[in-house]
């Protein structure tokens, strides 16, 4: 079989029903001509992009395969499937090969796009495919299903009932594609979720950004209006920049020095944090939301001092003490961002990974004759 690829027909389903059409008027010794899609000759822009090319290769190279196993046999049905198959990797490649803008980013439209037209593919292919090439993918498709699915799915039930029959039948391939649809739908919904988690985390990260930024600002432009000096020692220095009188760098160095803490934190954090299979940068989006909220808890804890809340003593402390206490205020923001870290690795959990539980840390099981040892 050849795969001519200098000239290719539009991406409209009827002109590649044309060239199938084509292709199959041909005698049984000429090769059956049908537009392929080439392997990305530069590196394209992300991961997951790369994966989902070398996926649509592999499966238009699968659609020719079974073009050309089925020959005079295949119907016009399977013709029209086989053709819609093949302008759908048609579409999703150029998606894939283009440069993502901050806007695609955002929504997620390219990763919806490619998935549904890859899932949508990988359908028609269950249902057109010889029953032992199906019985094959099986158990994947088993795999698949067991992330998504409760243990006692009717689906799941029905999948593994027909990996146990002998020889599939066209009505059997047809529920297993049901199945796969109904699982790929799935599996799309928890993209959604964990799209729109991630989309929560950047705009609050955002939102309390621009809030720290504006606080400092208004220190710089009016410091009396924070009261970070210990206003009992006018001689003394205990303001966070070192004079005795409050300045306009006053507000912006206790939230540097939060800022400074909230990455340390950060990246104590990252221990118990897992990888993401996902193009989503959930982790990412979840760590870069304790930088700003440790430079306003810093602050925050600041003021609070100052005010007397922790005690006369503590209120009239000096510069040293009060870049101390702000690093504890900034490191503070844990206890607040704690509830967000567990949030999202159950987020991460609810995407099905075939190696999920492998990237678990492992369990040390404690006997109970060691239990005080």
């Amino acid at each position: 079989m050849t795969r001519t690829l200098n000239k290719r027909p539009n991406t409209d389903i009827d002109a590649v029903v044309r060239w199938m059409d084509a292709g199959a008027a041909r005698s049984d010794s000429e090769p059956t001509l049908l537009p392929g899609i080439q392997p990305a000759k530069r590196r394209l822009h992300a991961a997951w992009r790369e994966n989902a090319q070398s996926r649509i290769v592999e499966l238009d190279v699968e659609i020719d395969c079974l073009i050309d196993q089925l020959g005079d046999a295949v119907s016009a049905a399977q013709r029209r499937r086989l053709a819609e198959a093949k302008s759908r990797l048609r579409a999703v490649d150029s998606v894939v090969q283009s440069r993502p803008g901050l806007r695609n980013a955002w929504t997620g439209v390219d990763v919806a796009r490619a998935l549904a037209h890859i899932n949508a593919v990988e359908v028609t292919l269950t249902r057109l495919s010889p029953p032992n090439t199906v019985t094959a993918k099986l158990p994947d498709i088993i795999t698949h299903a067991a992330l998504l699915l409760k243990p006692h799915d009717a689906r799941l039930d029905d999948l593994r009932r027909y990996a146990a029959k002998p020889d599939l039948t066209d009505d059997d391939r047809g529920h297993i594609a049901q199945d796969m649809r109904a699982i790929y739908a799935a599996c799309a919904d928890e993209h959604v979720r964990t799209r729109s988690f991630r989309n929560l985390l950047f705009g609050a990260t955002l939102v309390l950004t621009l809030f720290a930024v504006g606080i400092g600002l208004l220190g710089w432009c009016a410091p009396n209006w924070f009261v970070l000096c210990a206003s009992n020692h006018p001689t003394v220095a205990s303001c966070p920049t070192g004079g005795s009188a409050p300045s306009g760098g006053d507000v912006f160095l206790v939230e540097l020095i939060g800022l400074f803490s909230a990455g340390l934190m950060g990246s104590v954090a990252i221990r118990r944090m897992r990888g993401s299979s996902t193009p989503y940068a959930v982790p990412m989006a979840s760590l870069l939301l304790k930088l700003p909220t440790g430079a306003l808890t810093a602050l925050a804890g600041l003021l609070l001092l100052r005010a007397g809340v922790l005690g006369p003593d503590v209120a009239v402390a000096g510069t040293a003490q009060l870049v101390a206490y702000a690093l504890i205020f900034g490191g503070s923001q844990q206890a607040f961002t704690r509830l967000i870290d567990i949030q999202t690795q159950n987020v991460l959990d609810s995407i099905p990974t075939p190696n999920r539980d492998a990237a678990k840390p492992p369990h040390t099981v404690v006997r109970p004759d060691q239990e005080g040892q």
